[in-house]
């Protein structure tokens, strides 16, 4: 005999989880943002621009072994705790709000399973944790991914005008749009703290995640050690992207098809169960009132999720 639905057990833990991860939450944001403001407040003096500017990393100094820790446990969930122009709200509001949706799902697996459920509630929260910030990450990627051709045709432009590359950079950095002009901002700054142009170039390849902008720092470091004309190669680097660019939307339109067909798939047992709640209420409830049933429901929704993410997955590796 399947347990009995406590909304009092329900409640206590979904307070529990709450107080706690936001007491922890709280507290690790508190000491990132006191350790980010005693290094800007250094850098300062020698770069104002760039311990003014939103999600500079900071330099490495002294941290200590808590910091450390920190730093770990942020990075093991997928968050870049030192970069909050990545998001529309501070990371840790985004947890919060992911930590409240894993416990009403794990409520629901309560109603199936019994209290047992809430056990793997840290393992459900982490998940969808990794899952969201994942899915920010792969949207801004996307973004830089579609915006690099105009980027380095505006680089282009400015070096056959004259201008030096480091100030092409700038002019990037300057005038070209979010999230671009944030990343070359960046560029710029670690270049005018004395990082050198070809490390600083690695770094900007590193932060956007995209093999693109590995192509763009290989062209200028092989070209300040080789010679040649930058606008030439700038200009094949950006027929290539461009190209590229236009394939992947190509891609995304054909499987288009793909796409509403698993979501009408996936819509049709909700609009079928909603149908037969208003026909015959009868006939579903012994889905939610008997053992078997429940047991019936809960193996057709992890089908149904299996399912999600089995095409979800297909249709990003073809389009990738």
């Amino acid at each position: 005999m399947m347990p009995d639905f406590n909304p009092l057990l329900v409640m206590l833990g979904a307070g529990a989880a709450l107080a706690m991860g936001g007491a922890c939450l709280f507290t690790l944001d508190r000491r990132a943002r006191t350790d980010n403001q005693r290094i800007a407040d250094v850098v300062l003096a020698y770069a104002p621009s760039a311990a003014r500017a939103p999600g500079v990393r900071r330099p490495l100094t002294g941290r200590s072994t808590e910091a450390g820790t920190r730093a770990g446990v942020l990075a093991a969930m997928g968050i870049e705790g030192d970069r909050p122009d990545l998001y529309p709200v501070p990371w840790w509001v985004i947890v919060l709000v992911v930590i409240v949706f894993a416990t009403v799902v794990s409520a629901f697996g309560v109603f199936f399973l019994g209290p047992v459920v809430w056990a793997a509630l840290p393992i459900i929260a982490f998940l969808l944790v990794r899952s969201v910030f994942s899915v920010f990450r792969n949207r801004r990627a996307s973004v830089l991914y579609a915006q690099l051709p105009d980027a380095l045709a505006m680089i282009m432009r400015s070096v056959r005008a004259g201008i030096t590359v480091q100030d092409s950079l700038r002019i990037v950095g300057d005038e070209g749009p979010w999230p671009t002009s944030t990343e070359f901002q960046l560029l710029n700054d670690e270049i005018r703290l004395g990082t050198p142009l070809q490390t600083a170039l690695v770094r900007l390849a590193q932060r956007s995640a995209l093999i693109e902008y590995r192509f763009f720092a290989v062209a200028l470091a092989l070209q300040s050690q080789s010679g040649g004309s930058l606008a030439e190669v700038l200009e094949n680097l950006a027929d290539v992207v461009r190209k590229r660019v236009a394939l992947k939307q190509r891609a995304i339109a054909l499987a288009s098809e793909a796409r509403m067909t698993m979501w009408v798939l996936g819509c049709l047992p909700f609009v079928t169960a909603g149908a037969l709640l208003v026909v015959s209420p009868g006939y579903l409830m012994v889905l939610v009132t008997t053992s078997v049933g429940k047991k019936i429901l809960l193996t057709g929704l992890v089908l149904l999720v299996l399912g999600f993410g089995s095409m979800q997955f297909i249709i990003n590796k073809s389009v990738s």
